[in-house]
């Protein structure tokens, strides 16, 4: 199981996109949401060089988490988190 996480700093570079396009705004969403995002497990945070992990289910949660939010800011609270 932990062979399939990746380092953050990895996983951003390569698959981050248009929705992380910079390390610094994939950890303002970390900061935002840190909470959900380690009660997941799908985000392992560490110190120093090592760096936090990302597993398998993250890009689905932030999937999630950004769709959760757009609705919330329609008005809408009908959304399966």
């Amino acid at each position: 199981m932990l062979e399939s996480f990746r380092k953050a700093s990895d996983w951003v570079a390569e698959s981050g996109g248009d929705v992380f396009p910079t390390f610094a705004s994939f950890q303002w969403f970390i900061r935002k949401h840190r909470q959900e995002l380690v009660g997941s497990r799908q985000y392992l945070p560490r110190r120093g060089s090592a760096g936090s992990l990302i597993g398998p289910g993250f890009e689905q949660l932030v999937v999630n988490i950004l769709t959760r939010e757009c609705l919330e800011a329609e008005g809408r609270h009908d959304v399966a988190a």
